[in-house]
């Protein structure tokens, strides 16, 4: 069973395998919180500040690679509105198993990368604990876990481009790195080009230091009038 945090969705760019388009990036993660399980997430295109936000089903995601994300085409981007509970909201809450033991604050969840499930939480001070789905809560101010589960060391887990590897192949890893590499080289390409264009800035000349022996003799100069 392969996982993702899902920290590590959020900002991906999302392609189109049909049309071959860039359409944004991940902005915003929704969850059930009920079937503990990822509804979708908001595509956000343009700039951060300034672009538009679309709504996409999680069932709809093609596949996952280690810079992109993919979608059939561009018909599955709609207007419709987010389903569940924003990530956001949940980061920050405290977590406790039902035994009355407080576990630390959520600072990010781990799915199955195939069924979008919950599998763990993240929790404060480098920790995480693997849930039961039937026993965990997530509620309006607090989580609840299983009687006896306690925050363990997050190990490391393997470089994410390998655990990808293996479920979608080395090959498709690779062509979507290149993909997403000349994409960013065209718009580097592009900001250089501007920047030689730009005529330079001419700074004024600086004025020339007055002679030390000449405000030297100013000041004992008895003809000197006074300042």
């Amino acid at each position: 069973m392969m996982q993702l945090w899902l920290k590590d969705i959020k900002g991906m760019w999302v392609a189109t395998y049909t049309e071959g388009r860039m359409m944004g990036t991940v902005n915003s993660i929704y969850l059930d919180v009920q079937k503990k399980t990822v509804n979708g997430f908001v595509l956000r295109s343009g700039t951060p500040l300034a672009g538009e936000d679309n709504w996409v089903e999680i069932k709809d995601i093609k596949k996952i690679g280690t810079d992109l994300i993919f979608l059939p085409n561009e018909s599955i981007v709609s207007k419709g509105e987010t389903r569940g509970i924003r990530l956001g909201r949940l980061l920050g809450m405290p977590v406790s198993s039902k035994d009355g033991r407080a576990l630390g604050t959520l600072t990010d969840i781990q799915v199955n990368c195939e069924t979008w499930q919950i599998t763990g939480l993240g929790l404060s001070a480098g920790q995480s604990v693997p849930i039961d789905i039937k026993e965990t809560v997530l509620g309006d101010d607090i989580i609840l876990v299983q009687a006896g589960a306690a925050g363990e060391e997050r190990v490391a887990e393997k470089n994410k481009e390998n655990i990808l590897q293996s479920v979608f192949g080395s090959e498709f890893i690779k062509q979507t790195s290149d993909a997403l590499k000349r994409v960013l080289k065209g718009g580097e390409a592009k900001l250089s080009k501007t920047e030689k264009s730009a005529p330079a800035s001419k700074s004024p000349p600086k004025p020339a230091a007055p002679d030390s022996g000449t405000r030297q003799n100013e000041k004992t100069d008895p003809k000197s009038p006074p300042e």
